[in-house]
């Protein structure tokens, strides 16, 4: 009875509005209305018998291309429906509206009820709902090889961190590893770890008469070092987890130099060197920490497949891996953590991203690692990148072979102690505090292949004599007792089938110069900021170590938010995917500062271990 009442109505309804409409009479004819849309002019016919509109066209008008959708469009709704209540065209709201008011003072000529053909169109076109075509992998196992709650792939910094973060807070944990041993490329770092405070800071501050560093101090030189390109939540999570990671790193024995250094770009004295200047001091500190744990290490296996389903939940649940017995798969029932470093070693890849950094340019990097296959898997279900263009380049590497060795160290952590560059003629050309990519830029500019880090024993009182040595008598580093041999000798040393041509005039000047700016001061020449702890260039022996950009640090990698969790295209976080350390962008923007890697990579790692194990944020990242 009820459905039936309701169909009455319902039909009562309808023969009401078609009897409204059929009882506005109108004058039969053609009736012409001007009226302004976007523009004066628009002129339309409107031809009508007693009871309906029968046509619609605008006849003249002075619209621009954006509004002409609405003129095709309009006329033929408002027949069809016979009413003028049809809906605008979506950017042209002018031109529709100044159609519908020209039919509306046609239709007043003709002697029509305009409240009867203003009813609503009783039936609106409606377009298919809109939708994105869901990401993920056609074919996800039914069973698994081997299940953990979580699984770590790449085991450098990041990795290593983050195995250890899930397996100290209850997780079952798999560290995948396609290499024969960990480390991967953070074994051959600098052994360079940024910490704007740790267990030992203040005993070092005092030693040195440095002020104490904070938080907020990091945090900001980072976001200038990236100029404002970093994402400010992440570089927080950087800061405030590097030091909670550096002192476990000392209490499990990490050794490190009595220094405190001060790199290009940062403004507070933050930088620790390890023992042998060498990442490796790091990694085999974190590899140990983890063999007291019940970590399953799986070497010679690489990560070939990320599994992601393409039901509602569209989760990662899994990787497949190739081994030297085949493939296999293993499921991570909470979460898979990528950490597998950047793509410097990437040619096409990065060559894709700036076009200059060709196959010419080497590499700090171990080719087999840094190649980026663990972004082109997360892009193969969905993940989204940021930043890929910024790469960087070492500006201190070995200029014959690219490699960042343990001198390629000094240079870097020299500013602050009275190290100056200087070019192939022996005149200074940047400043030699600033930021990475200032001093890779000033030194391509100069037009040879070859800088050249000038200093003294007393100044890189952070090297160890017999490493001093020993660059001597490998050749890497150029020794001599007064100015004029020193020139001789550098010009002596070939660099890619060239010699530079260092007057020995031109570097005393160099030298007296910027000992002058040392006594007063202030840099004249190029604004770098004499610090107290910078020591003059007075008595030999003199040393000089040649030196130029290589390609070093992709800043740029998968989109991650502050728990670590991957983002696909759509903008949308990945179930399941998280990554840690290089893999990742937005941490460090346009330019990495010196010693940041290492921060990142152990902060952030041990962050998403712990996340993905609890589902918690660490306490040692303050909530906002």
């Amino acid at each position: 009875m009820k459905k039936l009442l309701s169909c009455l109505l319902a039909v009562l309804m309808l023969v009401s509005a078609i009897g409204s409409v059929a009882m506005a009479e109108m004058t039969p004819g053609t009736y012409t209305a001007t009226v302004r849309g976007m523009f004066d002019g628009l002129t339309v016919e409107v031809t009508v018998n007693e009871t309906a509109i029968e046509s619609i066209a605008v006849t003249a008008h002075n619209e621009t291309s954006p509004g002409w959708p609405a003129i095709e469009k309009l006329p033929a709704d408002m027949v069809a429906a016979q009413t003028i209540a049809v809906d605008n065209v979506s950017g042209a709201t002018m031109t529709s509206n100044g159609v519908k008011a020209a039919v509306t003072a046609a239709l007043e000529q003709a002697g029509a009820d305009i409240e009867a053909f203003s009813v609503p169109a009783a039936t609106a076109i409606t377009l298919a709902p809109d939708y994105y075509p869901v990401m993920g992998s056609y074919e996800v196992p039914e069973t698994w090889d081997e299940s953990y709650e979580v699984v770590v792939v790449g085991s450098g910094f990041a990795g290593l961190a983050a195995a250890y973060g899930a397996i100290e807070n209850g997780a079952t944990v798999t560290l995948v590893e396609k290499l024969s041993t960990t480390g991967g490329n953070s074994a051959t770092n600098g052994g360079q770890y940024a910490a704007y405070t740790s267990k030992v800071a203040a005993e070092l501050q005092e030693k040195y008469n440095l002020e104490p560093d904070t938080a907020e101090k990091h945090i900001e030189d980072t976001m200038n070092g990236g100029d404002q390109m970093s994402k400010l939540e992440l570089v927080k999570n950087m800061v405030y987890a590097s030091p909670v990671y550096f002192d476990l790193l000392l209490d499990n024995g990490l050794v490190i130099r009595d220094t405190l250094a001060r790199p290009g770009g940062h403004y507070g004295y933050r930088t620790y060197v390890t023992e042998n200047q060498v990442g490796s001091d790091i990694t085999n500190i974190q590899a140990e920490m983890l063999a007291k744990t019940d970590v399953v290490l799986q070497l010679n296996t690489k990560m070939v497949e990320i599994y992601r389903t393409r039901d509602e939940a569209n989760k990662v649940v899994g990787i497949r891996v190739a081994t030297a017995d085949g493939y296999k798969t293993i499921e991570a029932t909470k979460g898979v953590i990528l950490a597998t470093g950047g793509f410097s070693s990437n040619i096409p890849m990065r060559e894709n991203q700036v076009p200059y950094l060709t196959s010419d340019i080497p590499t700090t990097n171990i080719t087999a690692v840094s190649t980026g296959e663990g972004i082109y898997l997360a892009q193969a279900i969905g993940a989204n990148t940021l930043q890929m263009s910024n790469i960087q380049r070492y500006p201190w590497a070995d200029p014959n072979t690219g490699v960042l060795d343990k001198y390629a160290v000094w240079p870097f952590t020299g500013p602050s102690y009275g190290v100056i560059y200087v070019d192939y003629n022996g005149n200074r050309y940047v400043n030699e505090g600033d930021r990475r990519d200032v001093c890779a830029n000033a030194a391509v500019n100069t037009g040879f292949p070859s800088t050249y880090a000038i200093f003294t024993e007393p100044i890189v009182s952070f090297a160890l004599p017999e490493e001093i040595v020993q660059g001597v008598e490998e050749g890497r580093v150029l020794k001599a007792d007064t100015l004029e041999e020193l020139a001789e000798k550098m010009n002596a040393f070939e660099v890619k089938g060239q010699f530079p041509t260092v007057s020995a005039e031109n570097l005393k000047a160099t030298i007296d110069m910027h000992n002058g700016f040392i006594d007063s001061g202030v840099d004249e020449q190029f604004g770098k900021v004499m610090a107290a702890t910078m020591v003059k260039i007075e008595e030999g022996p003199y040393y000089a170590l040649p030196q130029y950009p290589s390609v070093h640090h992709t800043m740029g990698g998968l989109v991650i938010d502050t728990t670590t969790n991957v983002y696909d295209i759509y903008g949308n976080a990945i179930p399941g995917l998280y990554a840690a350390g290089e893999v990742t962008g937005g941490v460090h923007g346009t330019n990495r500062l010196g010693s940041n890697a290492d921060a990142d990579a152990c902060g952030t790692g041990y962050i998403s271990g712990i996340f993905v194990a609890t589902g918690e944020m660490p306490d040692f990242i303050p909530a906002e």
